[in-house]
């Protein structure tokens, strides 16, 4: 039988810890549980503690963000031998045979190296918003899965280049090729890091519409997604994707040239734009090139 480790990142989420961890007990194949609890100013893991004593809970004195807290989780169950760890958001729960059968499908399709159940949301009636917009973009996901759903004959398995990090099945062989999450990213940005490397290493990234979590993002605190934080963190997730050939100089040359024109026309808001831009590439160039690097290795990078 696998060895399997259930791993969540807390933080400040009590109202949904009876029912995440509730429903993991109930899980159809024996899991062991680890938590890293990012500083959480909540009575976090004292709660744990007391109501679920099985938990392995690892404290953490700051808040780590969400790639590193996994890490240091992913190195302890790979050195217990764990032959699959599954990544698990704080607010979001199984079915009994969620774990179980994504196992199954893995061990038939051995070419994966992410392999993710459907999310819904807390009622069960729709599918959670932020994957429905990624599986009805064909660039993206395979139209079969859309076209199978209409004519109700759901495949085990389909083949998609990104889903949300909310609920992966990583196997063993991802964790020892693509290594744990990338520290250049705080939170938010690391699993489209981490999508990027399993691709470019040649894995492939699933879906499975038979099974499901229950991820409750709409009791979540939306963050603003045209902030200028979010602009960046998106510009850096793009300059470390190791699929698309990138020189961070010629970059830094076009922002210039950008700011003097903009300057030139009297465009200042414009230039301050672009400025923020050249200023983000020189403070974070030389983590950017250290990540492009690192991830281009087949080894367990940031473990």
């Amino acid at each position: 039988m696998s060895k399997v480790f259930v791993i969540i990142v807390t933080y400040n989420g009590k109202q949904w810890y009876s029912r995440c961890f509730e429903n993991l007990r109930s899980s159809a194949i024996p899991i062991q549980i680890i938590v890293v609890d990012n500083a959480s100013s909540d009575d976090t893991v004292n709660y744990i503690n007391l109501n679920f004593p099985e938990v392995n809970v690892i404290k953490s004195a700051i808040n780590l963000g969400f790639g590193q807290a996994n890490n240091l989780a992913i190195k302890y169950a790979l050195n217990k031998n764990a032959d699959y760890v599954f990544l698990l958001n704080q607010d979001a729960w199984i079915e009994p045979n969620t774990i179980a059968d994504l196992i199954c499908i893995h061990q038939r399709n051995l070419e994966y190296g992410i392999l993710s159940p459907m999310h819904l949301n807390v009622q069960k009636n729709r599918i959670e918003k932020g994957l429905s917009e990624f599986i009805a973009n064909y660039n993206i996901t395979s139209l079969d899965l859309i076209n199978d759903m209409y004519f109700n004959r759901i495949q085990d398995l389909y083949e998609t280049k990104y889903v949300n990090a909310a609920a992966w099945l990583l196997p063993r062989i991802t964790l020892e090729t693509i290594g744990g999450f990338d520290p250049i990213f705080f939170h938010y940005g690391e699993d489209d890091n981490y999508m990027h490397r399993v691709l470019f290493h040649g894995l492939k990234i699933g879906i499975c519409p038979r099974n499901i979590i229950v991820h409750d993002t709409e009791n979540q605190v939306q963050r603003d997604t045209h902030s200028q934080q979010s602009n960046l963190k998106t510009l850096l997730t793009e300059y470390t994707n190791i699929n698309i050939p990138f020189d961070l100089n010629k970059n830094i040359i076009f922002y210039i040239r950008k700011i003097i024109d903009k300057i030139f026309k009297v465009d200042f808001k414009q230039a301050h734009f672009y400025l923020l831009l050249l200023k983000f590439i020189l403070q974070n160039k030389l983590k950017i090139e250290k990540s492009r690097f690192q991830n281009s290795l087949r080894e367990k990078s940031w473990l």
